[in-house]
């Protein structure tokens, strides 16, 4: 095959590895804050009471364990502890939370229940991430492109990436933005790049599919849905009765622990 036939090749998989990044973003944004509007106005009360719910009963499952270590090392339990424990428990704002969560909508209740399956980069990762970026934004840099309309589908973006450490998705733009076939390119350099391609392509129209599958995506043509919403409200009530049943109990268990002035 022609070094021509090849490049063509490659172009028109950039083409639609890009459509596929496209699509992707879209959803994380305008699709997402769409579906999550709609959701808010029918489900919201309940779902911000069943977070808060939700919040508490971890934090009186958390002081209970605290105390009954007290009780296993046969320590008294004084209020000055219990003092601190509460202190330590229910006065926290949350900031390390809102610090880990790039998202910006407040009521984003999915995002946040998934908020410790988000991508874990390492060290190494972090440094290709910046590293990847910084020739990423020289590739997209206005003075040189002029806000073509590459830039126009790329740069939110790859900002949008960035921003959330998504490495993955930044190497795919990479290989996009930042190939070099100046001068003489060897055959088997095309080809590993087309086979690269390939993969991407494979793997992000495989994650744009799962990704129609989970909350809040799944939803977006169920919120029409009269006989679904009162079943979604149906479940929600029941989760709420589940956590009220938690915090009763861990109360329960709290009073019974001796204090000792």
């Amino acid at each position: 095959m022609q070094q021509e036939d090849l490049l063509v090749q490659i172009d028109a998989l950039k083409e639609q590895l890009l459509h596929l990044l496209t699509i992707w973003y879209k959803s994380q944004t305008e699709l997402l804050q769409e579906i999550l509007f709609l959701y808010e106005n029918i489900f919201g009360n309940i779902e911000t009471e069943i977070e808060q719910k939700e919040q508490n009963a971890k934090k009186l499952e958390q002081k209970f364990k605290i105390l009954s270590t007290y009780l296993e090392n046969n320590e008294p339990v004084k209020r000055q502890s219990i003092e601190f424990i509460d202190k330590l428990l229910f006065n926290n704002d949350n900031t390390k939370f809102k610090k880990q969560n790039t998202y910006t909508n407040p009521k984003n209740y999915f995002i946040r229940r998934d908020i410790n399956k988000k991508l874990d980069t390492t060290a190494n990762d972090k440094i290709d991430i910046v590293s990847i970026y910084r020739h990423i934004v020289k590739k997209l840099h206005p003075d040189i492109i002029q806000e073509s309309n590459i830039f126009k589908l790329c740069w939110a973006n790859v900002q949008f990436c960035y921003q959330n450490q998504d490495a993955e998705r930044l190497k795919m733009f990479y290989l996009i933005l930042c190939g070099n076939y100046e001068g003489n390119i060897k055959i088997e350099a095309l080809i590993n790049e087309i086979n690269q391609l390939k993969d991407y392509i494979e793997k992000q129209h495989k994650d744009n599919e799962y990704l129609q599958t989970q909350e809040p995506y799944c939803f977006k043509d169920k919120l029409s849905n009269e006989h679904w919403i009162i079943e979604r409200k149906n479940t929600l009530r029941n989760k709420l009765v589940q956590v009220n049943k938690r915090i009763t109990h861990n109360n329960r268990l709290l009073r019974q622990i001796k204090i000792v002035d």
